[in-house]
């Protein structure tokens, strides 16, 4: 594949994953404030904890995209996820939606860097695909819950 079309690729994955995060973010924003922080939206977890698993996949990826020689991937995706809400508990809803944004942003900015040279270019694809079927998941789940 040339370099123009694996380009046209991940700029339609960029695509793809802002617009998956801005309508997860926006279904995020109408649920019940009663409801957020509520066990049961996606097996034990609340809404508050989806989206506190959601901040540290997006933070890990682009941890990946900025050094990936000293990356230390979840090997365990229970156990990432595990630490990622319960390093969040303490929260409240405003600060978790402002972290999400705010990691969201510069995963963004991250994701610019990214080019069809790179080494990790098909690994950063391949976990872009799986952002966007994350959030699209989670916001099914938050809608159920409208």
């Amino acid at each position: 594949m040339n370099d123009h079309k694996m380009e046209t690729n991940i700029n339609k994955l960029k695509i793809d994953l802002k617009f998956a995060h801005a309508n997860f973010v926006q279904v995020a924003n109408q649920l019940d404030p009663n409801k957020r922080c509520q066990a049961g939206v996606c097996g034990e977890w609340s809404p508050k904890d989806v989206v506190s698993h959601l901040v540290g996949w997006d933070k890990s990826l682009k941890a990946f995209i900025e050094d990936v020689e000293n990356f230390d991937p979840p090997y365990d995706a229970d156990d990432f996820n595990r630490l990622s809400v319960k390093s969040r508990k303490h929260l409240s809803w405003n600060a978790v939606m402002n972290e999400l944004k705010t990691n969201f942003l510069d995963l963004e900015q991250a994701i610019t860097t990214v080019t069809p040279r790179m080494k990790i270019y098909n690994r950063v694809m391949g976990w872009l695909s799986g952002r966007i079927e994350d959030y699209d998941l989670h916001k099914s789940q938050l809608e159920d819950w409208l």
